[in-house]
């Protein structure tokens, strides 16, 4: 029977962070898949809970959090904290991952159930990316799927940047739409002043645990691109990059998710697969 409890946490500055503890209980401890959601995204979108109990039911526990800055408020489906989301950052959100992995190893979350030996994490686009930071930062780590990942989080144009500049802010598009997301002019300085920290290339460099990068090579969201050069500066002997021929950015899943397909499956399959063999 899956087991599924809710948990907050907050993290070293008192900010609050959400999530979701899936696991089948077997009486032992399991190891444990962090699952870390992309921009825009939350741990209610689309698949992700999806991702949790497929993976729970593969073997281990796994946990699928809100980052404290995604802008998710009260109500876990819809955005309406703007103001937070104004503020976020990727330092916020390796702030939040180490905030669960100390909750983790001190027993916090899921004592009992959780082997806090076997640590993996998985991120989906910008969420692999954190995954890659933290993973080349903190040892409880073991173990990283990079599904779609960005290969760096300066991601805006010279027009962008400048419209920036001018109003003090920059508003988000989903899609083709606009939202009222909107990043302030602080999140630019931070990643202006934090671009050898955030550096991605850097970041797998500095990998010493096995890492798989899974891309759609229809992602024109993400291009496959940026996941192959991230793989060709890693440690060959540790790292693998696998291509999926007509796969877009987030495998034909959709918001809010209706079924799983044979792309979202094959997708799992490996990770699931990549987890038993290097977390144990």
């Amino acid at each position: 029977m899956l087991i599924e409890r809710p948990f907050r946490i907050t993290n070293a500055s008192g900010d609050c962070i959400s999530g979701d503890l899936r696991y089948i209980d077997h009486h032992t401890q399991q190891p444990l898949i962090i699952i870390c959601h992309g921009f825009t995204a939350h741990k209610d979108w689309g698949p992700f809970p999806y991702f949790g109990r497929f993976l729970a039911e593969r073997g281990f526990t796994t946990i699928v959090h809100n980052f404290s800055h995604n802008g998710i408020g009260e109500n876990s489906n819809f955005f309406t904290d703007y103001e937070r989301f104004s503020r976020n950052t990727p330092g916020k959100e390796l702030e939040d991952i180490q905030s669960i992995l100390d909750a983790v190893t001190s027993g916090s979350i899921g004592k009992g159930v959780i082997d806090p030996g076997q640590i993996g994490m998985a991120g989906h686009s910008r969420g692999g990316g954190i995954s890659i930071l933290s993973a080349g930062s903190d040892a409880r780590v073991q173990a990283v799927v990079a599904w779609s990942t960005i290969a760096t989080f300066l991601r805006f144009t010279k027009h962008q940047r400048e419209e920036w500049e001018r109003t003090g802010y920059l508003p988000l598009r989903y899609g083709s739409n606009r939202t009222l997301l909107r990043y302030g002019i602080s999140v630019l300085r931070d990643l202006e002043a934090n671009g050898e920290r955030y550096d991605l290339s850097k970041g797998v460099t500095r990998l010493e645990v096995p890492t798989l990068f899974l891309h759609g090579g229809a992602d024109v969201i993400v291009r496959p691109e940026e996941a192959q050069a991230l793989y060709e500066k890693s440690d060959k002997t540790i790292t693998e990059f696998i291509l999926l021929e007509g796969v877009g950015h987030m495998y034909g899943a959709e918001h809010p998710f209706k079924s799983t397909n044979a792309a979202l499956e094959r997708i799992l399959d490996l990770t699931a697969t990549w987890f038993h063999h290097k977390l144990s």
